[in-house]
């Protein structure tokens, strides 16, 4: 009885997961059509294609199945907006307003999805019942409004201090990480909603990808001083952006792949550029280190998504949902980052502040015992009659008065006053009482 039991629950799982099997056949002629390609011999689907850049037509085989249960096919990647689905004799239209490109049916006969990419053949694919399908995509619409619910908080946090503290660190780290969110925003397919050409999406696209790289580098640059360590790196910032103008231009203008390829790859050296640079900061203080592993996870997560996957290549199959993870994380570790490092400056600030003053008051003391010196060396210089003439000054006598002590006359006075005010490099009496 046990091994009955055993077997019917190994026949149970057999049949469940050939439901849900996908079979594939690539088309590199692209000359197939429906009734061609039913002839063809058709490849069980086990892992995701990532075959970087083909010109080739991709078909998907779903074998039919009697049930009653309603299945939706999506491809998870908001770059294919276009395909053909054939069940039977008949098309079925894709589902309007979705993030991506969403097919319902029920399964009565085979399905055929043709689909020819316009870029790198990437197929993240998902497949399942209706009900388990929308309890998937309520799944990410929670994780999707608590992202973008930080992020937003986070971006205006920065914003406002920097108007508190005046400190273009956070400017710009508010702009980019407003750009990065705008980034995911676009590649979680949310512009599919509004109905853009896809010119406008990929200028949309381009012009993100530069803004995002351009405040990048602005932050890091003012978050580390580079310009203190590394003056050069500017020069060659500049030149990289440049080139990152003209690719974006290019391919723009000629929808050429290669042109995308080379754009990301800029854009994501010259973020791997400055994150070395603070590798070789590291052990100037923390906030340093804070940014160098607040990077690293969303920095290469982002490099094997944008640029491996392009090439064909798959080290970890990031996913979409990675990328926000690793934003998220990026995002929170940073702001801590941000918060410290102004808070050490403040600190540092302060700190010279007090040396500063302490300094100026040595200064001034300083600066009156050297007076107090030259008076007296320019006292000593005074004659005999000149120091009782200074002595009378000093107790306050006039002119009148000093000269019926002295028994001379008053211009004999006004002369050797005029003597003392030269040898003491004074102006008046006042200055006299100071000495």
């Amino acid at each position: 009885m046990r091994y009955k039991l055993i077997i019917l629950f190994l026949f149970y799982h057999i049949v469940s997961f050939s439901q849900d099997e996908i079979y594939f056949y690539k088309d590199v002629d692209n000359t197939l059509t429906l009734k061609n390609v039913k002839e063809k011999e058709f490849v069980l689907l086990k892992d995701q294609i990532n075959e970087g850049y083909t010109n080739a037509t991709y078909w998907f085989k779903i074998p039919a199945n009697q049930t009653k249960t309603k299945y939706i096919f999506r491809f998870s990647y908001d770059r294919y907006n276009e395909a053909t689905l054939y069940q039977g004799f008949y098309q079925i239209d894709k589902l309007p307003n979705q993030r991506y490109l969403t097919y319902s049916f029920f399964r009565d006969y085979d399905v055929f999805i043709k689909i020819k990419p316009k870029l790198h053949s990437t197929f993240p694919i998902e497949f399942n019942t209706e009900e388990i399908s929308l309890l998937n995509q309520k799944h990410q619409l929670i994780f999707n409004c608590f992202y973008y619910g930080i992020a937003f908080l986070i971006i205006l946090y920065n914003f406002f201090y920097y108007i508190l503290f005046k400190d273009d660190a956070f400017l710009f780290y508010s702009l980019f990480s407003g750009f990065m969110c705008f980034g995911i925003f676009t590649m979680d397919g949310m512009l599919n909603f509004y109905n853009l050409s896809e010119g406008l999406k990929d200028f949309i696209m381009v012009l993100n990808y530069i803004l995002m790289v351009y405040f990048s580098s602005k932050f890091v640059n003012s978050y580390l001083s580079l310009d203190c360590y590394y003056p050069k790196l500017k020069k060659y910032s500049y030149i990289i952006g440049a080139l990152i103008v003209v690719m974006g231009t290019l391919y723009l203008t000629l929808k050429n792949y290669y042109f995308l390829l080379t754009l990301s790859i800029l854009v994501f050296s010259l973020i791997f550029t400055y994150w070395i640079a603070s590798i070789l900061l590291f052990n100037k203080n923390i906030y340093t280190k804070i940014l160098v592993f607040a990077e690293s996870l969303l920095l290469f997560s982002a490099i094997d998504f944008f640029i491996l996957k392009f090439i064909g290549i798959t080290v970890v199959n990031i996913d979409s949902i990675s990328i926000k993870i690793g934003a998220f994380f990026e995002m929170i570790i940073l702001s801590f980052g941000v918060l410290y490092r102004m808070k050490m400056l403040i600190k540092e600030n302060d700190f010279m502040k007090n040396e500063i003053i302490n300094y100026s008051r040595e200064i001034e003391v300083l600066s009156v015992n050297t007076k107090d010196d030259s008076n007296s060396h320019s006292i000593g210089n005074l004659s005999i009659r000149e120091k009782e003439i200074f002595d009378l000054i000093v107790l306050g006598k006039s002119n009148k008065i000093i000269a019926d002590d002295l028994n001379i006359s008053i211009n004999t006075v006004k002369f050797h006053v005029k003597n003392i005010y030269g040898k003491l490099n004074i102006k008046s009496r006042k200055e006299v009482l100071k000495i």
